[in-house]
């Protein structure tokens, strides 16, 4: 049985304050709760364009290049300093890891959604599916 018990309430005033707020239901699987995140925006703010931030991904460690590219980079900017170093890394491993295991957050959010549209099917087709997509999404994830 599943029920819907994450929900968000604003009155007309607290709307007309914050016109571009935003709620996500975020799906977690460890808990039968949603996690609701609230984003408050200023409408008039404009994006500055596409652009990736660098998040080191745990994957890279079992990778043998994640050292050379840190290494390399660390030699490259000693010169600058602490901060130019870090900075430097933080490029090199953007560009190296960025591409290479961009493929895991896609497969992630496929998985996702797919396993999104099975929620409340009982027939035993869909359980199996539903579970077999859990499985793999564990598989990924670690």
């Amino acid at each position: 049985m599943e029920e819907k018990l994450d929900k968000v309430l604003a009155n007309p005033d607290w709307c007309d304050t914050f016109p571009y707020a935003a709620v996500t239901n975020i799906l977690t699987r460890t808990s039968d709760h949603s996690t609701l995140y609230l984003r408050v925006r200023d409408g008039r703010a404009r994006p500055r364009g596409p652009r990736r931030r660098f998040r080191f991904e745990m994957a890279w460690l079992y990778d043998d290049g994640c050292r050379r590219q840190v290494e390399g980079a660390w030699e490259e900017g000693k010169e600058g300093g602490l901060l130019r170093c870090l900075e430097h890394c933080g490029h090199k491993l953007l560009r190296w890891g960025g591409d290479r295991y961009h493929k895991f957050g896609e497969q992630i959010k496929n998985l996702r959604r797919e396993q999104l549209l099975l929620r409340g099917a009982l027939d035993s087709t869909s359980l199996v599916e539903f579970q077999r997509i859990e499985a793999e999404l564990c598989r990924l994830e670690a």
